[in-house]
């Protein structure tokens, strides 16, 4: 009698205090918990499929309007905040892809002969899709930390269109001397001290005579969040904070390397430029410098020495 009792208060027990485990655990482990994305100790992060849970189902987000002709257009929660209609998406894709081969066709540089190109950071692939692949002949390939994005390219974009997740750590499972192109748009100013291992690594998998295309945040940009972009709702949140951060540590007038807000992958770093270009120039060919090239961010297109 005594044994059945012990067995049910444990039972019971057991019952009332799992869930309560559960809960502690997966508030732990769960990698979109704050302490983990805000925690600078940690490299190796990414933003899951599910953030709620550590059970879930992938689901098909097949977009039936695509065609032979027409590629796919991601659901507007992937869109980043680029565009507020569908439209103004595929035109912010495509002008900011139209910088880039402009900025490399000034540089003697021919995109339309590259086989092998690498968009890291490229959400739903926003500017891949435009890039002058073909089918068949080129391997256009697409990686971020956001695993819902590229779920959804995996499901939506065809040969040529290769995807995959990666981390915040600086590793890319991908062959030395593999790409003709890695370009970043919007991916180096979320990076702050793993900066130049993530760089050395784009040479690493370039091949020899390839180009890196990075786009950051400068002094030139620096001024326009303080003037141009000033009153643009699409960048209110963005101005605010860097304008509270800019006076609070009395920025103006000091001489910096770079400084930084928040943490990776959410962080905002401003760098000096001249700093910047001088460092990584002792590892690759700076071509050009061009401001306001993404937007208000400036564009570094650099070639691994032959």
């Amino acid at each position: 009698m005594i044994k059945k009792f012990k067995n049910t208060v444990r039972t019971r027990m057991g019952n009332a205090v799992q869930p309560m485990v559960e809960a502690m655990v997966k508030q732990r482990l769960l990698p979109m918990d704050s302490r983990i994305l805000d925690n600078s100790f940690i490299t190796g992060k990414l933003l899951p499929y599910n953030t709620a849970s550590a059970d879930y189902v992938v689901k098909v987000e097949k977009d039936q309007r695509a065609s032979s002709t027409r590629l796919p257009v991601p659901p507007i929660e992937y869109w980043e905040g680029y565009a507020d209609t569908e439209e103004d998406y595929l035109a912010g894709g495509k002008k900011d892809m139209d910088v880039l081969l402009s900025i490399l066709e000034k540089a003697e540089a021919s995109p339309k002969t590259f086989t092998r190109v690498l968009d890291l950071g490229c959400a739903a692939g926003r500017m891949l899709r435009h890039f002058p692949g073909t089918k068949g002949k080129s391997e256009l390939w697409g990686s971020d930390i956001n695993a819902r994005y590229i779920n959804w390219c995996q499901q939506n974009f065809d040969d040529p269109f290769f995807f995959l997740t990666n981390t915040t750590a600086p590793h890319l499972p991908f062959e030395d001397n593999s790409f003709d192109l890695v370009y970043c748009g919007s991916v180096f100013t979320h990076i702050t001290d793993t900066a130049d291992a993530w760089f050395l690594e784009l040479r690493r998998i370039l091949r020899k005579g390839g180009y890196a295309y990075l786009t950051i945040h400068d002094e030139h940009t620096l001024d326009l969040m303080f003037t141009k972009y000033k009153d643009d709702p699409l960048f209110s949140d963005f101005v605010e904070s860097v304008r509270q951060f800019y006076e609070k540590q009395s920025v103006q007038g000091q001489n910096y390397v770079y400084f930084n807000i928040c943490s990776d992958p959410a962080s905002q770093i401003f760098y000096n430029r001249e700093y910047l270009v001088k460092k990584w120039a002792r590892f690759a060919r700076v071509l050009s410098v061009t401001p306001e090239a993404h937007d208000h961010q400036t564009a570094i297109l650099l070639q691994k020495p032959l």
